[in-house]
């Protein structure tokens, strides 16, 4: 039997072995630096914000978008990619409390979107911050610390919620393809503009709150609330596929 230390450590170990965390690492990364130097430079044309208001800042550190998808996506790999390749059998058969293994897997896909999170944020704002200074902006009207921090969060609950989902499909394409058309289809093109205030309780819209600039008027939650409300959508979800994976039989 293994620990469930032990058990996280190999999934860091299988991420840091197989390409897809590094390419997806790599393309947010560049994403997100060139999305917020496009925003310093531009500013004030082409219908972008104004260089140096909130609007403008906030564009420019408001990463959590790319970075929560991505994260969304490799949990979902994480979570179902052992059913698609057949290896299930092997991990079980090495560990047989399903559990314990859903566990690790959670574990590491939410410390892993916690460091995704944390390090493009704070490349992105390394960049921008000189870019700011070259055309004479130097201080940001915006809550960095709690940017940073709701990017953090995000990122990490959306890992969480990419194993979930791929241990209660366990097919990869079908959580990947579902996952993403409900944030970018359901929640953000349908729900944000016809129903704010049902989208405010969802885990998009519970992430918007948190890792954008708020507008008078907005109806989005309050950070605190946005965390409380993310977390448990995250938790709720991660309950229901525990549940489950321990209950069905293997294949």
């Amino acid at each position: 039997m293994n620990s469930t230390l032990t058990l996280v450590r190999i999934e860091w170990f299988k991420l840091r072995t197989t390409p897809a965390l590094a390419v997806s690492f790599a393309a947010t990364l560049v994403l997100a630096v060139l999305a917020g130097a496009t925003n310093v430079l531009l500013a004030g044309q082409k219908g972008l914000a104004d260089l140096g208001t909130p609007d403008n800042a906030g564009k420019v550190l408001a990463v959590g978008a790319v970075t929560s998808t991505v994260m969304l996506v490799i949990g979902i790999v994480i979570g179902a990619g052992e059913h698609r390749d057949r290896t299930v059998v092997g991990t079980l058969l090495a560990e047989p409390r399903r559990g314990r293994v859903l566990a690790a897997k959670l574990a590491a896909a939410g410390s892993v979107g916690a460091a995704v999170g944390a390090s493009v944020f704070v490349v992105t704002y390394a960049v921008a911050v000189p870019l700011f200074a070259l055309r004479g902006v130097h201080t940001l009207p915006v809550d960095v610390p709690g940017l940073a921090l709701g990017t953090v969060l995000v990122t990490g609950c959306y890992g969480l919620l990419g194993v979930a989902l791929g241990a209660l499909t366990r097919n990869l394409m079908a959580a990947i393809v579902a996952g993403l058309v409900w944030v970018t289809v359901v929640e953000l093109a349908i729900l944000q503009p016809l129903a704010p205030s049902l989208a405010k309780w969802l885990p998009t819209g519970a992430a918007v709150a948190l890792t954008t600039v708020r507008h008078a008027g907005d109806q989005l939650l309050a950070p605190g609330a946005a965390a409380l409300v993310l977390l448990g959508w995250a938790l709720t979800v991660c309950a229901v596929a525990m549940g489950t994976s321990v209950r069905r039989e293997v294949r």
